[in-house]
This record gives C-alpha cells, structure tokens and sequence, in this order.
C-alpha cells in the first residue's frame, strides 16, 4: 500500500498530489492518506465525485480506493457525460488531423472542477482549446485544457491555482507520449 502525507499542503494542491498518485493505481489498490482533520471532508467530497472508493476514515487518516472514475450519478449526468466526452473526442481527433493538437495541456482532480475551471476561463476566448484529458495522463475519462505556449498554459494555471480551483498537472506531449512538468503541489 503506497503512503502520502498531505498536512503541509492547502487546498488544492493536497487534492491534486492525492489525485495524482490514485491515478497512478491500478483499480482496487490503495493508498493511505495522512493529513489534517480539516482535510477529511475534503478527501470524502473528492472521492464521491471522482468514483474512488473511500474505505476507511478517520481525522488523520484515510484510505482510498481507487474506483471506476465518475460517469455520471443519475441517467441525466450519464447522458450529458457521453455527450460531452464524444464531442471532446471529436475535437481531438480533428486537431490531429489538422496537426493542431497543442503541446501543452494541464488537467483537473475532478469533472467538478473541471467545470469551475472553465467557466473562469471563458474570457479567454482563442487562447486555450478544451480537449479529453489522454488516458497516459488521466487513466479514465476527465477534461484537458491545451496551450499552444507553455508560458501561458502555466500561467493560466497558476490562476486557477490561485482561485482554489483544483487543476492537477501541467504536461507536454512528444509524439505520443506525454511528460508531466509539474504538480499543483509543487506551487
């Protein structure tokens, strides 16, 4: 079972760094999270709207397992989920086609802040394209925001950081492999 602790970090950058590891867990494995009583609702909250399963809790300590991913909670959320994910994956394809797939994408810890995330950043119209997060990065399904320059992509992350939105990493994509550069947590 893989440890982290996550005290010394505020929200989101501990959600992001717990995010980051749980998808790096192969179904069904756990990880043990040490952190603060004021970061026990937080991790409960997390795990209900990213399918992971919490198993135990307590104010220091929890154990997460990692789900399914989140497709929805009723038929509407289901529906409008797939929808959403065809349309992303279409915009995807086509930006490859065209050779227009950006080098630089940042994803979310939750479909939740997904959509927090981009209802900020509506005003920045031509500046970022919203794509599927790849599964190399992501594991199952969620949103990816694309840059055609990293230091905008960093930047605009950083403001959503800084407005307690929950984005995760920034990575690049080589061919078609993908490097992660950085973490929320280490902002």
């Amino acid at each position: 079972m893989k440890r982290v602790v996550i005290r010394h970090l505020d929200f989101p950058n501990d959600l992001a760094l717990v995010s980051r590891i749980v998808k790096g867990l192969k179904p069904r494995e756990v990880l043990e999270v040490l952190h603060s009583p004021k970061q026990e609702e937080e991790i409960k909250k997390w795990c209900l709207e990213t399918g992971n399963v919490l198993k135990e809790q307590s104010p220091e300590r929890s154990l997460v397992v990692r789900g399914k991913g989140f497709h929805g909670v009723c038929l509407g959320e289901k529906i409008s989920f797939y929808l959403t994910g065809v349309k992303l994956h279409f915009r995807e394809y086509l930006l490859r086609f065209w050779g227009k797939y950006p080098p630089y994408l940042f994803n979310f810890i939750s479909i939740n802040e997904a959509l927090k995330g981009l209802e900020i950043l509506k005003d920045l119209k031509g500046e970022f394209v919203v794509l599927p997060a790849p599964k190399e990065v992501e594991g199952y399904c969620g949103f990816a925001v694309g840059f055609d320059n990293y230091q905008t992509c960093e930047g605009t992350f950083k403001k959503l950081l800084d407005q307690k939105v929950g984005v995760e990493v920034i990575f690049q994509r080589r061919g078609k492999k993908y490097e992660i550069l950085k973490g929320a947590w280490e902002f």
